[in-house]
């Protein structure tokens, strides 16, 4: 397919935002299992028309059962999706973190809602990616997710990463999404999840 031909060059890396990719450690900030975000804003983050909303579970050093939902509201989806391109600083996989291909899963609805699951065709990694986004950037890695069927125009759906295995430390990480619009071979920046990823000790 051209569409992941393009991808996997790196040429819609081009399209990338102004949107900073940092790993930082940071402190153990909470004692408990469950870490909700309605677009935590951390200082010098990314904007807030940008920042999307994620919930981490087990969210402990080195657990190998931890899960990200990450949430892209409706009104930031304006034409049907046929990919998504989500790209993850180096540190997670550095910090010997480990994100299970086969676990990621997309669905419609929002992060409390059990929606409809959207088929998914592909899911490729690419640990060759560089940002680009500014000289503070760490190297990237890319995960494509290629869908069977297109989401809808103005449609929320949540990116499941089932049985993640978190880093050896805390890290401070933003992973950004970008949406291939059917018929377009340029990916679109939607957005950042600025998540705190390993603090509980």
């Amino acid at each position: 397919m051209a569409l992941k031909q393009l991808i996997r060059l790196g040429l819609v890396g081009l399209a990338m935002s102004a949107a900073a990719v940092v790993g930082l450690n940071v402190p153990t900030l909470a004692q408990q299992d469950i870490y909700d975000s309605d677009g935590l804003n951390i200082i010098g983050g990314v904007e807030s028309r940008y920042r999307l909303n994620y919930s981490l579970n087990n969210n402990t050093r080195r657990n190998t059962r931890a899960s990200y939902r990450l949430e892209v509201k409706g009104d930031k989806i304006d034409s049907a999706v046929s990919a998504l391109v989500v790209t993850v600083p180096e540190a997670f996989s550095r910090h010997r973190g480990r994100i299970d291909l086969d676990r990621i899963k997309v669905r419609y609805g929002r992060i409390d809602d059990v929606g409809e699951d959207i088929a998914v065709d592909e899911v490729l990694w690419d640990d060759r990616v560089f940002s680009g986004a500014n000289d503070l950037s760490d190297d990237l890695d890319k995960i494509e997710i290629y869908l069977a069927e297109d989401i809808p125009a103005n449609t929320s759906f949540v990116i499941d990463f089932e049985k993640v295995r978190n880093p050896n430390r805390a890290l401070m990480q933003r992973v950004n999404l970008q949406v291939i619009p059917r018929g377009n071979d340029l990916a679109t920046y939607i957005g950042t999840w600025e998540m705190l990823i390993a603090y509980q000790d």
